[in-house]
């Protein structure tokens, strides 16, 4: 089986930015076929996830039908031994050094030097009543990957989509919510089987996803993996201002 690191990053050196409405790409066969199956099969149950709106300062009350799961130190350890293994070795390689550069460097053209960086990344799974308004992102995120994990193409229309402000010049450098009318879509990516949006974050990055009706959540839900990269220094910041 081809290696996991050598595809994605080979699939990463394909990407064409485009920059309307701000620098993104959307890529298909992001996984090798059989390596793509073997992940859907060691998804962790829903038990293994936090309720969003339950962990997260931002009391909003559709967060109630997200929940996620940190890959952070140790998180592997409440799986069964499998899933664990699994879940283990995916970690080495996703998390590393070498996939982060690869990640910056399909931005190339839009950057050039970037500050030292951290990378951080959660399973999502969004029930029936969920929905994002149009938000920028938070600050400290430089490049962000959603990396769909749909079983099959049947729910493409449930994709992220990208937003422009009805209002010339507004711009948001904090990770606010707004109102879908406030916003023209400019497009929808398909949610489609192994296949991911990245996006240069800044304050006009505004996306966000439609609200989900029981007929578009099938199974256990909308499965996505969330690959941030931050500015390391300013993530630390941020991070020690919300605990005071």
């Amino acid at each position: 089986m081809t290696s996991p690191l050598v595809h994605v990053i080979d699939r990463l050196q394909t990407a064409r930015v485009e920059r309307d409405p701000f620098p993104h790409y959307y890529l298909e066969d992001v996984f090798p076929d059989d390596y793509y199956e073997q992940l859907l099969r060691h998804l962790p149950a829903t038990t293994v996830y936090e309720n969003l709106y339950e962990v997260t300062d931002l009391k909003l009350d559709h967060f109630r039908h997200r929940k996620q799961r940190d890959m952070n130190e140790g998180w592997t350890e409440r799986l069964p031994r499998a899933l664990s293994s699994f879940w283990g070795s995916f970690d080495k390689w996703f998390l590393s050094a070498e996939l982060a550069q690869a990640v910056l460097d399909s931005f190339s053209s839009e950057r050039s030097a970037w500050p030292e960086v951290s990378v951080e990344s959660q399973f999502i799974r969004h029930r029936a009543g969920y929905f994002l308004g149009p938000h920028s992102d938070l600050y400290t995120k430089l490049v962000v990957l959603l990396i769909y994990l749909a079983p099959d193409d049947r729910a493409a229309h449930l994709g992220t989509s990208l937003f422009r402000p009805k209002q010339s010049g507004f711009s948001c450098r904090e990770s606010k919510h707004y109102p879908f009318e406030d916003f023209v879509c400019v497009k929808t990516v398909p949610y489609k089987r192994n296949s991911l949006l990245a996006f240069m974050r800044s304050d006009v990055s505004f996306h966000g996803l439609e609200p989900l009706a029981a007929s578009d959540v099938a199974g256990e839900g909308r499965d996505v993996i969330q690959y941030v990269i931050h500015d390391k220094h300013a993530r630390e910041a941020q991070k020690l201002f919300r605990k005071k």
